[in-house]
Order: structure tokens, then C-alpha cells, then sequence
């Protein structure tokens, strides 16, 4: 566990039970409020800057095409 998580579930042990009612309310309300500030998906499910990342992206990723193949001769109907 993480210091955080043992310093809360220490003052909820001690604390009386209205005070940690209080402590777990307000627990519950930065955690709400955390989930609410998080970056959702808008449009098409990309995520909000997803386009303004991607230009100069592969800048300097070596792509090279290879040679174009025989073009497929197929029965006609």
C-alpha cells in the first residue's frame, strides 16, 4: 500500500465514527471530482490533441515503397 492509502485507513480506524464518515465523504468527493477532470474521448472516440500530435510523427522513420508488382490478369465475366 501506498502511504497515502495506510495514513487514510489508519484515521478512519481511529476516528470516531461521525469523523470518519466525514473523512470517507470527502475521500469519495476528490476522487469524483479526479474522474470528472479526466480526458475523455470526444468525436470519434479520439482523444481530445489526438491530430495535433500526429503531423512529423514518423518524420524520421525510413519508409521506403517497394517496387510496384505485375498488375493481376483475372477471367472476365
Amino acid at each position: 500500500m501506498s502511504t497515502i492509502v495506510e495514513e487514510l485507513d489508519s484515521a478512519l480506524k481511529t476516528a470516531d465514527k461521525q469523523t470518519a464518515h466525514e473523512l470517507e465523504r470527502l475521500v469519495r468527493e476528490a476522487l469524483a471530482s479526479v474522474a470528472n477532470r479526466v480526458r475523455k474521448p470526444t468525436g470519434k472516440g479520439w482523444p481530445p490533441g489526438y491530430f495535433d500530435r500526429i503531423p512529423g510523427a514518423f518524420k524520421d522513420e525510413p519508409f521506403e515503397r517497394p517496387p510496384q508488382l505485375p498488375f493481376e490478369k483475372r477471367e472476365e465475366w
